[in-house]
């Protein structure tokens, strides 16, 4: 690191060359004013260039940590998606609610981060303290590069334990009950097109008629729910053809037989998105009218109660347990064929069986003419 002095007047400045911007690439310098002799000036100095060498901040930091969040969220828009600007934001709210927004970046430690942690454990499930932690800690990161932390104070806080939690998905029996329930409701093609598709709640409210080929019973995935806003699937592979059953077509064209209805009725202007699914008002359903809707039928049905992405896992273990190659399933998911073999692990026991039983069969009767054949001495 170098660094200089200079007279300014009755001061002396300090001036020393940090690390480029990150973002930018443009020369960064700090200045301090030492009002003194010109040997105070230069013990500044060395003091400031031996704490840049130890990787700490030449001069601590006075940004609060409001300032500095939505500075790293301004750096960060453009670069992610809209979904993760906002789990970054809850992230935030939640360390600022206990911290407070005028607490000085600089002066954050382990402990005050520890004591945020142990007083979330008492509202918010394990899964989302370690979300919450795993983003702020990737901030603070970004903190440590910028030069305004000396290190991460994250990368000591003790995070609680992740639950496991055991897949829960329907059978086929459970399946048919749900959808038994769910026949006379506005949202019946939305449920039935997700246990036959195995396509995620996002993407299925993001659908529009253009990617529904009815006649040769395709269903196009471009798109995904993002914020306010649509974007493509995370992945390559998420970008896909899914086909659907001649029943699950038949569902979508009563619901856009409706819709058309309806579109009739309130106007040109109606549904402009042209969503598969929208609401009465011909606006786009968020997450939790549809799984309010979801819950109420699970109790009517009177089956074992899921998440609603659980219809996703329950389309895949169906398709498994009944002997659809892991890769046929993978393509239908969007997903890398490891990833499948690996969510669905408990699946591959049963599929294990199944080979073996095959194998059996297949040598038995290769084997039974030989023996009939075989001549005794």
């Amino acid at each position: 690191m170098r660094g200089h002095i200079r007279k300014r007047g009755k001061s002396w400045a300090v001036v020393v060359e940090l690390p480029r911007d990150p973002e930018t690439g443009k020369r960064r310098q700090k200045w301090v004013t030492v009002r003194g002799t010109k040997k105070e000036a230069e013990k500044v100095l060395a003091e400031m260039l031996a704490k840049l060498g130890r990787g700490e901040p030449a001069v601590p930091s006075k940004m609060t940590l409001r300032e500095f969040f939505n500075r790293f969220l301004e750096a960060k828009r453009g670069s992610v998606r809209e979904n993760t600007l906002s789990n970054y934001r809850k992230a935030f709210r939640a360390f600022l609610r206990e911290l407070g927004e005028e607490t000085r970046l600089d002066q954050l430690t382990p402990l005050h981060l520890q004591g945020v942690v142990s007083v979330l454990e008492e509202r918010v499930k394990p899964s989302s303290i370690r979300r919450y932690c795993l983003l702020v800690k990737a901030a603070f990161h970004q903190a440590v590069d910028w030069g305004l932390l000396p290190e991460n104070p994250m990368g000591k806080v003790i995070l609680p334990r992740d639950e496991e939690r055991e897949m829960q998905v329907w059978n086929e029996a459970e399946v048919a009950r749900f959808l038994e329930a769910a026949s006379g409701n506005r949202l019946f093609a939305l449920f039935r097109l997700a246990l036959a598709s195995g396509m995620r709640i996002g993407e299925i409210i993001a659908l529009r008629w253009e990617d529904v080929d009815l006649e040769e019973g395709r269903i196009r995935v471009v798109r995904t729910v993002s914020g306010k806003g649509y974007d493509r699937p995370k992945t390559k592979r998420g970008v896909r053809t899914v086909p659907i059953d001649p029943e699950t077509v038949r569902a979508l064209r009563e619901h856009k037989k409706r819709q058309a209805e309806e579109r009739l009725r309130f106007g040109a202007g109606w549904n402009p998105e042209n969503l598969v699914f929208c609401t009465r008002n011909g606006r786009r359903y968020c997450h939790e009218c549809i799984i309010q809707i979801f819950d109420r039928l699970i109790e009517k049905a009177g089956v074992k109660r899921i998440r609603i992405h659980d219809l996703r896992h329950t389309h895949a273990t169906l398709l498994l347990k009944h002997g659809v190659p892991p890769k046929v399933v993978a393509e239908r998911l969007g997903h890398d064929v490891s990833v499948t073999m690996k969510t669905y692990a408990h699946v591959l026991p049963d599929m294990q069986a199944e080979a073996v039983k095959t194998a059996e069969r297949c040598l038995q009767m290769f084997a039974k003419p030989r023996r009939e054949g075989r001549k005794t001495l």
